[in-house]
Formats: structure tokens, sequence, C-alpha cells
């Protein structure tokens, strides 16, 4: 996607996930490839990824978890070319559970706060079922209708926020045939 030399500012692009690691599986080559170019990226993952699973004893505990993945997705995104970054803590697994209008309501704060060009989250499915990515993309699809309107979420708007509306809203999925790659491989 291109802006016009007329532009005042460089594209913004906003990616909405539910624990570290998703930006980079999801769209981590699309990121780094707009933030070489110029673009404003940001990264919100809505949980610290605390309920993952520990395959190193040496880099994690249970109780680390959280913190120990909030750093790496620091790391990723630094590495990715992503200039804001920001790791939530609405609890990795629960997700699904929280109030929806809840977790829409944050997640239209920060596109009024950070006002994208272009958002990128999960589809309908969660690419593979997963709960808290299914959750997230469902806030993120009704956050990117209601922001920019002057009727939800009052209290942001007497906050000083501003009503905004992205023109892209772009879902990262899987091939039909998940087993499209192994297939190749195996051949």
């Amino acid at each position: 996607m291109q802006r016009t030399m007329t532009d005042q500012r460089p594209l913004r692009l906003l990616g909405v996930y539910a624990h570290p690691d998703d930006e980079t599986f999801c769209a981590g080559g699309t990121l780094a490839k707009y933030a070489t170019a110029g673009a404003e990226v940001m990264v919100v993952s809505m949980t610290q990824g605390e309920a993952g699973q520990i395959r190193d004893a040496h880099a994690a505990t249970r109780r680390t978890l959280g913190e120990v993945r909030a750093a790496e997705l620091r790391r990723a995104c630094q590495e990715l070319g992503v200039q804001h970054v920001r790791c939530l803590n609405y609890g990795d697994g629960k997700l699904q559970e929280l109030d929806q209008h809840c977790l829409t309501g944050k997640v239209t704060e920060i596109l009024r706060s950070f006002r994208p060009d272009v958002v990128l989250t999960f589809g309908d499915d969660g690419m593979y079922g997963h709960p808290d990515h299914i959750a997230v993309g469902a806030a993120t699809d009704a956050a990117c209708q209601l922001a920019g309107s002057h009727e939800a979420f009052p209290e942001q708007l007497a906050a000083g926020l501003t009503s905004h509306t992205p023109a892209r809203l772009y879902h990262s999925c899987l091939s039909s045939n998940r087993h499209l790659l192994i297939e190749h491989l195996v051949r």
C-alpha cells in the first residue's frame, strides 16, 4: 500500500495479536517490509503468553514465562523494524472468557490513539481455531468498525481521543490445504 507524495505522515500499520510470537508467524515479513520502506508500525499483543509451553527449563519458569515472552516480543519487533510495541496482560488462554465489549473497547482505544491506515489481525477461525486468536480477531474487526463512530466508547472521546477508521483491515490465514507444504517437502 502506497501513500501519495502529498501525505503528511508515513503509512501506519497496526498488528493486533493474542500472544508474543503471533506477529512474527502471522505477518513478520509484511511488517518488516513496510517498516523498511518507512512505514510507522505498531504491534500489540493482548497477552504476555504466560500459559505457553516451556520447552527449555533454562529459558523460563512458569512464574517468569510472561516476562520472558514479553521481552522476546520486544526483541522480535526490534529485528522486524517495528517502532512501537505494547504487550498487555489480559491473561493467556482467557481472552475468549473476557467481556467482548471490554476487549473491543481496548482495541478501539488503540486504533484511535495510533490512527493506523492498515490493521492486521486474525480472521474468524483464528488461523487454526485458537480461542484467544478468535477473540482478538473478533474484537479487532468490531473495533475497526466502531473506532470511526462518534457514539462508540464516548468516554474515549471525552478523554481527548478522536474517531478514526482505518483504510484497510487484513486477516492472517493459512492455506485451505494446511498440508500443502508438508506434501511438497515429502515429495
